[in-house]
Parts: C-alpha cells; structure tokens; sequence
C-alpha cells in the first residue's frame, strides 16, 4: 500500500510505462508478422526485432516487479533506442524506413516518455538527442545505401526522419509537461493530507487531552475536594470512629491521586468488581448499601469507569445530604444491550429545580459523565419522599460503514472548557505565515474540511488535474502538427482543401480542451467532437494522392499517414478523462473501423499500409491505456493513502494524547501532590488531628482553591489572553478555546500584541449574530496561528455569504512601534455562513518568554 499521493502516482506511472512496452512488443511482433516476407530475407533484421522484444520483456517484468522505476532501465530503453535507430536500414524495409509507423519509432517514443519521467531536465534533453541523432544518422544512411525507388524502395528517408524526430521531441516535451503537473498535484495533494492529518491528529490529542482534564476535575471533587471540605466543616469527627471514617477518607482520596499519576487504572468490562468496589468504598464511609441485582456486563471500558464513578458520587451523596445511612443499588442488564443503575435512598429529598448552578457533584460526576459516554442520568426525588437516580446507558445502534470523509473535530467543549494539545507540526512547505492555502479549509471546529483531506475530495482533485493536464497536452500536441502539414501538401489533391482541414481541425480541438480544462465534457459535446474529428480525418484521407511517385512526407503517401491521425488519440483521451466511458469505448472502435475502412479502400492495401494502420492503432490504445489506467488507479490509490495514513494518523495521535495526557496529570496534579496530598497523609497517619480549627482551617483553604480552579475552568490556561475570554464570557458570548502548545512559547511582543487586540475581535463577533466563537490557538518554535471561527448572520437572521457587510477586525487599532508592525498576519473569510480569522506570526528569531 503506497505510503502517500506522490508514491501512489508513481506505482501508477511505473505500471502505466510496464503496459505501454507490452503494447510496443505486441506491435512489432504485428509489424514483423506484416512484412514476414522481408524478415525471412534479412535474419538481421529478424535479430534486431528479436532483441528489442527480450528487452521488452525484461522491461515490463521488471517494472511490474517493483513499486518504484528501476533506475537501470532508464538508460537501457534509451541504448535499445539508440541502437535500432541508427542501424534502421538493416532492421526495417526500405519503404518504411525514417517513418513513424515502425517498431524503431515505438521504441524511441518509449524511451522518451519513459526519460521525461525518470530523469532531470539535461538528462532527459540528453537522451534526446541521442535518439534524435540516431534516428536521422540511420535515415541519412539508408538515404545514401536505398534500393532504387522504382524497385520500391523509399527515396526520402531523411524527409521522414525529421518528420518522426519532431514526433519523439514533442512526445517528450508534452508528457514531460504532463507528468509534471500531476507530480505537482500528488505533491500538493501529500500537503493537503498532511496538514489534514496534523489537524485530525491534534484534535484527537486534544480530545484526549479535555476527557482527561474533565476526568482528573471529577477526581478532585468526589475525593480530595470532599475530603477536605468534610475535614473543614469538622463533620463526623467528633469522635473515635468519626477520626477513622476521615483517615480513610484522606487515604482513598491519596490513592485516587496516585493511580491517576500512575496510570494504573484498571480497565474491565464487566461491572461486577467495579460496583463491588464502590459499595466497599461507601461502606468505610458510614453508608450501607444493599446490592438489589449485580448480573454481569459486557461494556465499553469507559462506559464502566463513567458509570462507576457516577454511583460512587451518588452514594456520597447519600451519605453527605440525605440524612440516612442506608441506600439501594440496582444493575440491570437493557434487553439489545446497555445497562440501567439505579441508586435509591429513603431519606429527606430535595426540590431538583432548586440545586444551585455552583454544585459541581451532579453537573460534573454524574450528568456530564454519562453524557460524555451517551448515557443519560435521571433524577426523581422531592423533600421528604427520597431519592432515586437511574443511571441509563443504551447500546448505541450499528452504524453503517461511513464513507470516506475527513475525521471531524471533537464535540464542542462547553464555554468553560479547553481543549488543549501539542502543536501539529510547523506550517507546511509553501504556506506563508499570511494566510493559509486555499485547499487548506478550517481548524477543527472552523467550518468547511479541507479540500483534498479524504479519499473523496483526492480522488476529485486527481480527476481534475488529470483532465486540465490532458486538455492542455491536446491543445500543444495539436500545436506541433502545424509543422507536419507542410510535408503532407505535395501529396494532396486539392492542395486549399488540405490547408483548410487545420484551422477545422483545430476548432474542434479548442473547443473540447477549453471545455475539458473547465469541467467534464458532457455526451452530447463529446460525440460532436469526435464525429467532426473523424469527417476531417476522412476528407484528409480521401484528398491524398496514392502514388508512388509523390513525394508527401517521405516515401509513399498513405491516407492514415496523415496529420489527423496524430490528434485523434488526444481527443479520445478527452473522453477518458471526462469519464464517458460508454462514449469513449464507442469512439475507440469507430476510429479503428474509419482507419481500417481507408486503409482497405485505397488503391494500396500492400504491407507499408497494413504497418501504418498497425502504427495508428497502436499510438490510439497507448495514449487510451495511459489515460485509463492512470484515472482510475489513481483515484482508488486515493483511498488507500487517506485509509494508510488515517490508520498512521490514529497510531500517532494514540501515542502522542498518552504522553500528553500524562505530562498533563503532572503539570495539572503538581499543586494538589505537594500541598494537598502531605496535608491529607498527616491526617490519615494521625499526625494532625482533623478536629484542630488550623487543620480545618488549612483543609477550608485548600479546598475553596480547588473548588475555585474548578469553577473557573481553563480560561487561565491562556495566560495573558484569559481575560479577553473571561471578559467575553462574562457578556453572554459562549466561548471554546481549543490549544495546540503552550502558549508561553509565544513570543512577548506577539503576546502582547494578541491581548490588545482579542477583547476586539471577541466583542465583534456578537454584531454578526454569533453566540458561540470557537478560538484556536496554535504555538510552537516556528511561530503560530489564531483562528477565530463562527457563524454569520445577518440582523435579521439570514446567513451572511459575502465578507463585506460584516465588520473588519479592528487589527489596526492602537498600532505598535513601526519595528514591531510586522508582528501579525492576517486573512478573513465568510464561506457557507462560516467567518474565519485567521492570525499568523512568525518565530522572531526564536525570542523567548522573559518571565
């Protein structure tokens, strides 16, 4: 499986070259079969024909063999080429000699279109000239050493050489340039997915990373928080048993601590020994709990940590608020799968509606816990008549295969939540700091994906690449016949028919290539285009003169050795890349029947013209096999290198959000494990006495600093940059950070810079309609970029599609010394009702924090 675009593209032109040398063995196999008679006389002809289909053979062996070009053939093709080029009087008949419709010229075209792909520009220019040069030196040869013209033989080899010579020079050029645009395009579509993929893999990371923050915020609250705030309300320590309850409290919370730091949580599937776990837990607490029904489970692991942990916090609550020590516990498997928990206690109730918003128990440890999994929790209870809680989480349905389409950014955060991870990765090559590049669509959470970030979209940008390149080859190849028609005058009946056949002609190429680089040719257009095409080969064809002693473009005049069946190939190849496919098989067949047609109704139906109906065939497969393998290939290597590197993608945001969401636990549970933790031990070892009013006094400290952390979310995790969201916040404005690196790693000028103009920005985003703004931040050593993203609407609530009736950002309020107005780069768009700001900077000199 390729690894990416650009190795994908050249599995597909090696395979492409493998089947073109097979087409070229199985013409002059053909070729050899054509003039049998001749071969039998001349056994070094029959020799050289020989050789050059081994080396075929090897040719299409070996490349078929390998995913990549074997160095090695290159220069092999051009020797073989070289060689059957300059000794061409001894390899081919006389009449055919210098012409294009032979297996010396097949081999020369290869060669050329082979090193156009291989090698750079002098080499490649090289080999031409060498094939060139081989290919007049034989024909200047045969020139001098041909049988007399009137026993048949061909008396203007030198003519046709050039003629032929001009072909191999523009089969060079053209797909030299052809190749290079669909390069480009692989190159481009490896950024596209790159930078796709670093975006996936950084919302993955911080996904992992916010589920982790809620999951360690939920850890505080039902231990530590509760712990301390027990010891500080002085409750249940009065006596002996009482000081035992709270020393095993403190050590329960230390070990929840720990194993979060340790990572050592275990991971089940079955609920049994995690609900056992927690009725043990509440009964060191005071609280007895009778187990109604515990059957087993066969859950999602984090479906049995969330609902475990929900339970514990209820029957916390139980013990805490209700005014009994007796509860009930109830697991009950849901008929298709899922699970019902229910926690019940006969004690006073309370009014739901009246919970304070700043409780975080049954916000945070019980509601947003099922939520996060796709569970729900229900609440029943009223003063005086208890309380029942059911805990529901449903198997969720099968899901059908999805189709191929960028992964989408983590579920929104809430406005008092951030989700952070490391930097993607520095801007991809080509991009400036201004502005991203058009195909590279939104942040996670911004709008619109990428342009070409999945199977889909790259299969859609290989197709129109594809098509643009073709439509430009036509237009160029047909270009070079201009210099081809000269030689065909002298052979023509009606010598202005002739001239007036190529601006015809090329009405019709124009008109398809200018549609084709636009978009798909559609059935109709493409009929009318070849019908036309053919009329014009059809009266080119009838208007020559089959006579041996016209001169044409060397030799016997033919009516398919003529300029319009040089540009039928590239007009079928319109019909390929506009996948018309019944249109395009049709159109093949109907060209072959016109040239069998002309060859058989002409006065010379000997064997030159049987080898140049040969000839033509052959060049009107290749271009199609070309064509049609590298469309469809490249469109299915599509989906293998999204699969390859989504697969890649997910490995690396795995291993990435692991070391991630450690260095987290660290940073997040530093405070709580040098302060909190050495209190709490001195507690539980009977060091300090929870009834000491300055043990519960440092307790209440501690404790009003968590809950205050906890209250305030992630705001500060932006430093200088909080208040602005703090601030909008505090508005209405429902506001979602999204982190990717440390913003201490941007550069103070910048910083500051960003929290003079962000209370701005947030505070235009109301004027448009918007209620919710998704703010990214991403910093590294290579510089960074803010994204603002939210939806646009008008005051009347339609959606705003142009950028104009929207307010600018107010980037030039408050300008800073002229040194530092190069600080900030930035783009806006409105696309599908979506704005986006866009903020870049550069590294500056990689200028470090001074606090």
């Amino acid at each position: 499986m390729p690894a990416n675009a650009h190795q994908a593209f050249d599995a597909v032109a090696v395979r492409t070259f493998a089947t073109m040398r097979a087409l070229n063995i199985a013409f002059l196999v053909a070729y050899v079969v054509v003039w049998r008679s001749w071969y039998t006389a001349h056994p070094a002809g029959l020799a050289a024909a020989a050789v050059t289909a081994l080396w075929g053979t090897v040719f299409v062996t070996v490349a078929l063999a390998r995913p990549r070009l074997v160095r090695l053939l290159v220069p092999g093709n051009v020797a073989v080429a070289v060689g059957v080029g300059a000794g061409a009087v001894l390899f081919l008949p006389a009449q055919s000699v210098g012409g294009s419709a032979t297996w010396v010229f097949s081999a020369a075209a290869h060669a050329a279109i082979v090193a156009s792909w291989a090698c750079r520009r002098r080499v490649l220019a090289a080999a031409v000239v060498l094939m060139v040069t081989a290919l007049v030196g034989g024909a200047a040869i045969a020139q001098v050493t041909m049988d007399d013209p009137a026993a048949g033989g061909n008396h203007t080899p030198l003519a046709r050489a050039f003629a032929a010579c001009l072909l191999v020079i523009a089969i060079a050029a053209l797909f030299r340039l052809a190749l290079t645009r669909l390069s480009a395009i692989a190159r481009l579509a490896d950024t596209r997915l790159g930078t796709a993929a670093a975006q996936r893999q950084a919302a993955a990371v911080a996904a992992a990373r916010l589920r982790d923050e809620r999951e360690r915020e939920r850890m505080l609250h039902d231990t530590v928080l509760n712990t301390l705030t027990g010891i500080a309300w002085g409750g249940g320590t009065r006596d002996r048993s009482g000081i035992a309850l709270t020393a095993e409290q403190c050590r329960y919370a230390i070990d929840a601590v720990r194993t979060m730091l340790d990572g050592t949580a275990s991971a089940t599937r079955d609920l049994t020994e995690p609900m056992l776990r927690v009725v043990s837990v509440a009964a060191a607490r005071g609280l007895r709990v009778d187990v109604a029904s515990l059957p087993t489970t066969d859950l999602p692991e984090e479906v049995v940590r969330a609902v475990a942990a929900a339970a514990q916090e209820l029957l916390a609550n139980v013990r805490r608020h209700a005014g009994t020590d007796h509860a009930t516990l109830t697991v009950t498997n849901r008929p298709g799968g899922g699970v019902d928990v229910v926690v019940a206690d006969a004690g006073r109730g309370f009014a739901t509606d009246d919970v304070p918003d700043d409780r975080l128990g049954l916000a945070r440890s019980v509601h947003a816990r099922l939520a996060e999994v796709g569970g729900q929790a229900t609440i029943s209870s009223a003063p005086g008549h208890g309380t029942s809680v059911r805990l529901r989480w449903p198997a969720p349905a099968p899901a059908p295969a999805p189709a191929p389409v960028p992964v989408p950014a983590p579920a929104p955060a809430g406005p008092d939540r951030v989700a952070a991870s490391t930097a993607p990765g520095p801007l991809p090559r080509g991009q400036t700091a201004g502005k991203m590049p058009e195909a590279a669509g939104r942040l996670p959470g911004g709008g619109p994906a990428a342009a070409g970030t999945s199977a889909t979209e790259l299969r859609d940008s290989y197709a129109a690449v594809l098509r643009r390149t073709v439509a430009l080859a036509a237009l160029a190849w047909f270009g070079c016949t201009a210099v081809i028609v000269p030689f065909t005058l002298p052979s023509a009946r009606s010598v202005p028919l002739a001239v007036l056949c190529w601006p015809a002609m090329a009405l019709i190429v124009a008109a398809a290539a200018r549609t084709s680089y636009r978009r798909p040719l559609r059935r109709g257009e493409a009929v009318a285009a070849i019908v036309l095409a053919l009329a014009v080969t059809v009266v080119v064809g009838l208007n020559v003169v089959q006579a041996h002693g016209a001169t044409g473009a060397g030799g016997p005049p033919s009516r398919i050795n003529t300029w319009p069946v040089l540009v039928l190939p590239v007009l079928l190849a319109l019909l390929a890349v506009s996948r018309l496919l019944v249109v395009w098989a049709l159109a093949i067949i109907a060209t072959v029947a016109v040239l069998g047609v002309l060859v058989l109704a002409g006065s010379d139906t000997g064997p030159l013209a049987l080898a140049q109906l040969l000839a033509a065939t052959n060049s009107q497969i290749a271009l199609q096999i070309m064509v049609a393998m590298g469309g469809p290939v490249l469109r299915r290597t599509a989906d293998q290198v999204a699969r390859a590197l989504e697969e890649e993608t997910a490995r690396a945001a795995l291993e990435q959000s692991a070391r991630a969401v450690r260095a987290d636990r660290e940073r997040g549970l530093a405070t709580i494990e040098q302060e909190v933790l050495p209190l709490l031990e001195a507690v539980a070892d009977g060091l300090l006495d929870p009834r000491d009013p300055a043990v519960r006094d440092r307790c209440g400290q501690r404790a009003a600093a968590i809950r205050r952390a906890l209250v305030t979310g992630a705001g500060q995790t932006l430093g200088e940059l909080g208040p602005a969201v703090v601030e909008a916040r505090a508005r209405g404005l429902g506001v979602e950070v999204r982190l990717a690196g440390e913003p201490g790693r941007i550069p103070a000028p910048v910083r500051a810079r960003l929290a003079e103009i962000l209370p701005g920005l947030l505070g235009a985003a109301p004027a448009t309609g918007a209620q919710q703004v998704v703010l990214t931040l991403i910093c590294d050593d290579t510089g960074g970029r803010l994204f603002l993203t939210y939806p646009a609407t008008g005051p009347a609530g339609t959606a705003a599609s142009q950028p104009s009736p929207l307010p600018p950002p107010p980037l030039t309020a408050s300008p800073l010394p002229p040194e530092e107005e190069d600080l900030l780069s930035w783009h806006r768009d409105v696309d599908d009702s979506q704005v986006c700001l866009e903020i870049t900077w550069p590294a500056l000199s990689r200028q470090t924090d001074p606090r």
